[in-house]
């Protein structure tokens, strides 16, 4: 594989300061976002996971971009049911977590796994400056796995949103 592993991070943060998010995946990060707003005990978290859903949905959308230059790949349409959109995504991302890619991997899944923990640990330690020292270690622990399934949440909904079809 000709990318670089620093690569797919580094152009997804990119990407994610264009609005990348479709009509379903905007609806879809805003609704879940906004019961975070409402649940989590720090307002911020709802900022830090709306942020990290982000960068995760952007890399899916890099790995469809240099997938596109190697594969024939058709896309299909932006779920239009939020409830199946965010079934799709949990089933995905489970399986992901799980080592397991489940059909969404369209480039070398290790390139891919390596990309998503480099953004999960970019995202983590954004927060480790301001927050890291006022927390235990078990609820810092707790954070990163909260930063993580948000990262990979946002990643499977891209991934659930457009399942690829790859042809020859």
């Amino acid at each position: 594989m000709s990318q670089l592993h620093d690569d797919i991070p580094f152009r997804a943060r990119a990407l994610a300061q264009a609005h990348p998010l479709t009509e379903s995946a905007s609806s879809y990060r805003e609704s879940r976002i906004s019961i975070e707003r409402e649940t989590q005990p720090l307002p911020e978290f709802a900022d830090w996971a709306a942020t990290a859903f982000l960068v995760g949905y952007c890399v899916r959308r890099v790995e469809e971009a240099d997938a596109a230059e190697q594969l024939t790949v058709a896309f299909g349409r932006a779920v239009e049911d939020l409830d199946l959109l965010g079934a799709a995504a949990t089933r995905i991302a489970d399986d992901l977590r799980s080592g397991r890619p489940a059909g969404t991997d369209l480039l070398d899944p290790e390139l891919v796994e390596s990309a998503l923990d480099a953004v999960i640990g970019s995202e983590v330690d954004k927060r480790r400056e301001h927050w890291r020292e006022h927390v235990s270690n078990e609820d810092w622990a707790m954070f990163e796995q909260y930063v993580t399934w948000w990262v990979v949440h946002g990643y499977a909904v891209r991934a659930a949103e457009r399942p690829a079809v790859i042809t020859s």
